[in-house]
């Protein structure tokens, strides 16, 4: 008998098999794929876990390999600088020794050679008394009783609370390191006792920064309108707690002048009321909403690049396949926009716009809404940029513009550090001294100006002295469009 030869299959079913076996090795490769994302993320879990059990070393060196940066600057960045030596009449103090013979064995020594060494300490310092002597009586003419008051008598006497009061200079210190330096009122006791021998209760300082804040409420003020004139003006908010309720602390800032606000919200009431509605330079912020109400739409902006570079890189860390290129094609063509920043001064004006234009026209063709992006993180991302489109690379064009917000970030360290060692304020009287006692305290570090002598000034002067700010405008030239 001959071989029974095999029924054909009709086409359709020729067909339905490909499609399965096609079907099957993506299922393959797709399960290969996860089965790979699964070993690495449960990999970062352990080390999670583990990390979390760390309790002595939170930040040991495994940690920290391939993150930290070499140590000292950069190859030609600052400058060495030496301790200067005392000058003439300063040195009140001559110590000699004599080297008679070996210190040894007593032998004899030869070619004897003389060295100087200059040491600079801080004295004893105990505090000093003044005793001021007024008079007080009842004027003839209003029936009012009035009192006499030395220039430097920063407060009035009043009573048996105000016959013994702490003075200006320690009134200063104790402020500068409490709002500025995040010590806690307990340790401004410590260090003044220890010190100085200054022995003040921690509600004392408080009582006296409450009154300086009042007092140079004026000076706060001036610092909020030159903040309004300014050309480019950074702003960045953090957490803050008032009691137990949560508030925010908002900072607004540049080279020349910073302010501080601690407000119950986050919305867009307070940048309106800190920069005013008429506000026509330009802002440079994060993507937060706040910064985006459409009462803001009009106002000229920059987005922190540093911001989306770190939003990129997790996402590149995150994906695999197709969805990393978008990624890619982002965080490079950033990072070239930064470059050309950093060569803007050597280039000539052709060759930068024609490079400029270039990044503006491979930015439009990334992220334009006629590019079909499957992944849904890119298409969010990419979204997020249309937005913001007119905000990303405004940097290039206006000299005086930083592309990241850093100069707030790094403003508002200090107030993170009072955060963690103080718990914030306790009551609104509280938050609103901190704000302008800190704004003043800023803005003097900005200008180099003498922390405790400005301090002291404004309180003879009754909040009366020039703010701390000697060119109130980044530059004369108005800000682009």
């Amino acid at each position: 008998m001959g071989k029974r030869k095999k029924p054909k299959l009709p086409d359709t079913k020729k067909e339905r098999i490909a499609e399965l076996e096609h079907e099957l090795a993506e299922v393959i490769v797709l399960n290969e794929r996860l089965q790979k994302q699964v070993e690495i993320l449960r990999e970062k879990l352990e080390e999670m876990e583990r990390s979390g059990r760390r309790q002595v070393r939170p930040f040991g060196r495994r940690e920290l390999v391939g993150q930290r940066k070499k140590p000292g600057r950069k190859k030609g960045q600052g400058k060495f600088v030496r301790r200067a030596k005392p000058k003439p009449g300063e040195v009140k103090k001559t110590e000699e020794v004599k080297l008679h013979g070996c210190p040894e064995c007593g032998g004899k020594v030869n070619d004897v050679r003389k060295h100087e060494q200059y040491e600079v300490d801080i004295p004893p310092v105990k505090p000093e008394w003044t005793r001021y002597v007024s008079y007080s009586g009842y004027c003839r003419e209003c029936r009012k009783q009035v009192y006499s008051r030395h220039p430097h008598q920063v407060t009035p006497m009043r009573g048996a609370v105000g016959e013994v009061v702490i003075g200006p200079r320690a009134k200063a210190l104790a402020s500068n390191m409490n709002h500025r330096l995040g010590a806690s009122y307990a340790k401004v006791s410590e260090v003044m006792n220890d010190a100085f021998g200054l022995q003040v209760e921690r509600s004392s300082w408080c009582r006296a920064d409450q009154r300086m804040a009042e007092t140079t409420r004026p000076v706060y003020e001036k610092l909020v309108d030159v903040v309004r004139q300014c050309n480019v003006v950074h702003a960045d908010e953090t957490s803050w707690c008032i009691d137990t309720l949560l508030a925010w602390l908002w900072v607004f800032t540049n080279q020349e002048v910073t302010v501080y606000a601690i407000r119950d919200n986050r919305s867009s009431d307070v940048v309106l009321e800190i920069l005013g509605e008429e506000f026509r330079s330009i802002l440079a912020s994060d993507c937060m909403g706040s910064y985006d109400n459409r009462r803001l739409q009009d106002w000229l902006k920059q987005k922190c690049v540093s911001h989306l570079l770190k939003d990129l890189k997790n996402m590149q860390e995150n994906k695999s396949g197709r969805a990393l290129h978008f990624a890619r094609q982002l965080t490079s063509l950033l990072q070239e926009a930064l470059q050309l920043k950093k060569d803007k001064p050597g280039l000539d004006p052709p060759t930068f716009l024609q490079r400029s234009q270039n990044l503006e026209t491979r930015l439009d063709a990334l992220i334009g809404s006629h590019r079909r992006l499957t992944n849904p993180d890119n298409a969010r991302f990419a979204k997020r940029l249309r937005k913001h489109r007119l905000h990303l690379l405004r940097f290039l064009y206006v000299d005086d513009l930083e592309p990241t917000n850093n100069q707030a970030e790094r403003m508002l360290r200090p107030a993170v550090i009072t955060r963690k060692t103080n718990g914030c304020n306790r009551s609104r009287h509280g938050a609103d001294t901190h704000a302008i006692l800190a704004s003043i305290l800023a803005t003097c570090r900005q200008h180099s100006v003498p922390i405790l002598d400005y301090m002291i000034q404004l309180q003879y002067s009754h909040g009366n002295s020039p703010i701390p700010v000697r060119n109130p405008h980044i530059n004369s030239a108005s800000p682009p469009t």
